[in-house]
Order: structure tokens, then sequence, then C-alpha cells
């Protein structure tokens, strides 16, 4: 049985070539069918990420060989979630292929150039990693509908044929991973095989592990963390077929689910999916919460609302490895943004009563415990020092410390049923050392800055100029509005323009011929 056709999506900002090049190495070498896989890369922006020396697209260009017909693209509109001002963008595509020991890739290059008035802003093109995701989903929803479709889309549909011999609407999958993100050899096949063991199945994720574990002291304290969160939560989760956080940096979702030879569903193209993940309308503190900060997962808070009958789940043998970050301000930044999209994406899950189970054998009570101990995390890592506290005063501390122990010991029951790993121990160590950060410090700065939306100090850039924003010399259109065609009429306005110039190329040679032969 022949694999199925997978579309890698590939989110860039400020990411450096080694990270790049390693993900591209990871997702070229993988055992699965080099005809069977599209790389599809979207750069968010001509933006230049701290130590480089160019521009994130012009290091991914120097890594591809571009096609002849596709080395120089025209840019072309498209609508894109931001404020007022921002809600068009202009984007090119390149089409090409990455090689790499011995293997060739087919890729799809999207750079998001921004339009001529954003030429002096620090960041032209830049809208975001949802507006990425929304790329690659608004033209997936208007090949699989058969929906009118924007310049861009038709030029996206036409070099991926023209690429691939492959129609867009022949794709099943979507792993979308980040540009730091290094994928394991057969994490991409077991996650296919398992998609297509469950026809339920609309998304699931893999085991994301840490790549830099002894850069710093905050890298360290992360590895348990991280291992807790897959082994505890994750798979706690999955057993009601309801994992309600599909990272961004390593997921992947069903394009469609077939009914018959006839009908289909679509999944992640459904217009109610993108049409609210596409929202402009981010007025209230608990929507900037959603939209702002945590897109992953309300990417899979919306699928699980409008698909609750369906499942996310984790799969255990599919790993990458990622970089953490390695400066304690940057952890404070990265975890304000998770807990508070957690609090908010889960605030949204409890109102669905449509999830499996009843009462409290439902996913509705696991979610709604989770959101509980989120909030008392703080006020429960109080408690304990109380209670240690009164305990050392009276003489009874030893009922505190057996509740600790029993804690601590069904923790290493599970590190010895899942993993076997006995370097874990040690992790576990460094992880109980910096309980008070983990369960007081982030939680307080959290909820301190609940109406802060800024991405803070996670991905630094350089400050753009002019050069880089016409650099590879994107053609820019001088009309900045929006045409949406069916496909059949942007491919016979396009055949129709080609017979025009083929007639005009003729009419020209015979002109030429009738001068010579006068002569």
């Amino acid at each position: 049985m022949p694999e199925d056709y997978v579309i890698c999506l590939i989110t860039c900002y400020s990411e450096k070539e080694v990270e790049i090049r390693k993900t591209f190495n990871s997702l070229t070498v993988a055992t699965y069918n080099d005809d069977r896989k599209l790389l599809f890369i979207v750069v968010d922006g001509v933006i230049t990420g701290s130590g480089n020396m160019q521009t994130t697209s012009d290091i991914i260009l120097s890594m591809l060989e571009i096609e002849r017909w596709s080395s120089r693209p025209m840019s072309y509109c498209y609508e894109s979630v931001g404020e007022i001002d921002k809600q068009t963008n202009m984007a090119c595509v390149y089409a090409g292929y990455y090689r790499y020991n011995c293997r060739s890739v087919p890729v799809i290059l999207v750079v998001k150039c921004g339009k001529e008035s954003e030429c002096n802003d620090e960041k032209p093109g830049n809208r975001g990693k949802r507006d990425s995701q929304l790329i690659l989903m608004k033209f997936l929803s208007a090949v699989t509908m058969n929906k009118k479709m924007t310049a861009l889309e038709y030029d996206l549909f036409k070099k991926i044929y023209q690429l691939t011999r492959v129609y867009p609407d022949q794709y099943n999958y979507v792993l979308m991973i980040d540009a730091d993100t290094e994928v394991h050899t057969e994490a991409l096949l077991k996650m296919v095989r398992a998609m297509n063991n469950d026809p339920k199945i609309m998304g699931l994720c893999g085991e994301t592990q840490i790549s830099n574990k002894f850069e710093s002291w905050v890298t360290m304290i992360q590895i348990f963390e991280y291992f807790i969160t897959h082994h505890l939560g994750k798979a706690f989760e999955s057993v009601f077929g309801g994992v309600t956080c599909l990272p961004g940096c390593f997921s992947m979702y069903r394009i469609k689910s077939e009914k018959d030879d006839k009908y289909f569903v679509p999944i992640l193209t459904s217009p109610a999916i993108v049409n609210e993940y596409a929202s402009n309308d981010v007025n209230s503190l608990h929507r900037k919460n959603l939209f702002l900060l945590g897109e992953d997962r309300y990417l899979t808070t919306l699928m699980l609302k409008n698909f609750p009958r369906r499942k996310t789940v984790w799969v255990a043998s599919a790993l990458c490895k990622t970089q953490v970050p390695s400066k304690f301000h940057v952890l404070l930044s990265q975890r304000r943004r998770w807990i508070n999209s957690t609090i908010h994406n889960l605030l949204e899950l409890v109102m669905v009563p449509q999830l499996c189970g009843i009462f409290c054998c439902s996913m509705q009570f696991v979610i709604l415990l989770e959101l509980l101990s989120t909030i008392v995390l703080p006020a429960f890592f109080v408690l304990l020092l109380y209670l240690i506290f009164t305990g050392l005063k009276t003489g009874y501390i030893y009922l505190t410390l057996g509740f600790v122990f029993i804690f601590i010991f069904f923790q290493v029951i599970l590190i010895f049923t899942t993993s076997q790993n006995l370097s874990y121990l040690f992790w576990m160590f460094i992880y109980i050392l910096a309980y008070p950060i983990w369960n007081f410090l982030l939680p307080i700065y959290a909820f301190w800055h609940f109406d802060n939306f800024s991405w803070g100090a996670t991905r630094k850039i350089k400050c753009s100029s002019e050069e880089y924003y016409y650099t590879k010399g994107y053609k820019k259109l001088s009309r900045d509005n929006l045409v949406k065609k069916y496909w059949y009429q942007w491919e016979y306005e396009k055949r129709y323009h080609d017979r025009e110039r083929m007639e005009y190329k003729i009419k020209k040679m015979r002109k030429r011929l009738n001068k010579y032969r006068y002569m």
C-alpha cells in the first residue's frame, strides 16, 4: 500500500542557519518516501535574527535548489491577521528541492515580504505564526472545498503541481513543526501509521525532548518537567482521546476524513475552524490570550469544539528534539504566555459538553481539574510551606513529609514503567530543587502579567533596514486589492494570457521573416 501524501509545514522567523538546517536534514532523511512528503516553508517577514548576517529568507534560499521557472517570483496580496493596517500582506512563492545525504525532497517556500508601505518598518511582512499557518490552511480549504482562491493560492496550486506532479487535494496530513525542531528518523512514519490505524484521530503529537540539556541551569530544570508533561499529562488525556494541547513545534493534523469513495469530511480545512482561527476580532482580554499568546493550543481547542467526537492523541514513540530557553528571563516570558493561554483555552473547553465520558469519568471533568490545578498552584505551594513550618513547630512533621515522599515515589514508579532510563532520577532531583520556581514564581509572574500580550524576549531580531526589504528582487504589484476566483477561472485566464502572448510572438516572428524575405 503506498504511503499517504504529507505536507510538512515549517514556520520560520529568526532562527539561525544551524537550527534550520538540522530541521531540514531530519525531515529529509526520515524513513518516508521522498515523493510522498512536501516541505512547505513559511518565512514570517523579512527578518534578520540576532547573530545572523542575512535575513531568514536569504538563509533558506541559499540552502535550496530553486527551479529556474521559480527563481524570480511575483509577490501577491493575501488576507492576513493583524491590526487594521496589517490585515493584508504580500507574499511570494519559490519552488525547488532540498538535497541532503543523497536524498532530495520537494520544497515550497513562501516568503511574507510585506507591502510597500512597510519598507521602513522594523519587521516588514511579519504577521505572526498564526498567519503563517493560515496561509496553508486557507489554501487547503479552498482546494478541498472548491472555493474561490486568491492569486497567491492559485500560484501555490500551480507550483505544487508543477514541482511534484501531485494535485494539492491529494495530501492527507499536515505535520506542523518549528524551524528549530529536529525530528526523529521514524517519527513521521509512526505518526502517519497512527492516523491510518484510527480514522477517528484528527490530530496527534509526539514527545518533545530537549536538545540543549546542559547549556545552563535553566535548561536542566526543564528536562523532567517536559518528561512529566508528556508521560503524565498528555498520556492521561490521550486515554480520553482529548489531548488539550497539540504543540505547534511537533504535531500532525488530518486535512480531511474520507467517508466513502465519493464524500469526505473536512477537518483541518473545515470552514468553521479556518474562519474562526483567522478572526481579527481580538478586542477582549480573553480573546487576546487565545489568539496572541497560544495560537497552537487554540487550534487544538477549536478542533475539539467543532469535532468533540473525534480524537486528539499522543504517540509516545514519535520523538523530536528542540531548543529550550537557556536564560531565566526568556523562560519567564515563555511560561507567562503558556500559563495564561492554558487558562483561557481550558475555560473554552470546559464549556463543551459533548466531549467523551460522563460526570467524573468525562473529559470535561478532567479539563475542569486541570484548570483548577493551574490556578491554585501558588496557593498549594504556600500551603505546603505552611504545613512544613507548623510540623516543625509542633513536632508532627512526619505526616507532611510522608505525603511529599509519596508524591515523589509515584514519580519514581512512572520513570521505571515508562522510560526505564535511570538518568531521569537525577533530572527529577533537579526538578524538585526548582519546585518553588515551577509552582510559585512562574504562575505568580504569569498571573501578574495577565494583560501582557507581547512575546517578550523569546525571539530576538536585528533592526531591519531597507536593504533587507528589497533583497532578491521581490516584484511588487501596483494594486493592493484582493481578487478571488475559482481555480478554473484562474486557469482559463492564464491560458488565454499565454495564448495571447504566443500569438504576439508568432506575429512578431512573421514580420521579421517577411522583412528578411524582401531584402
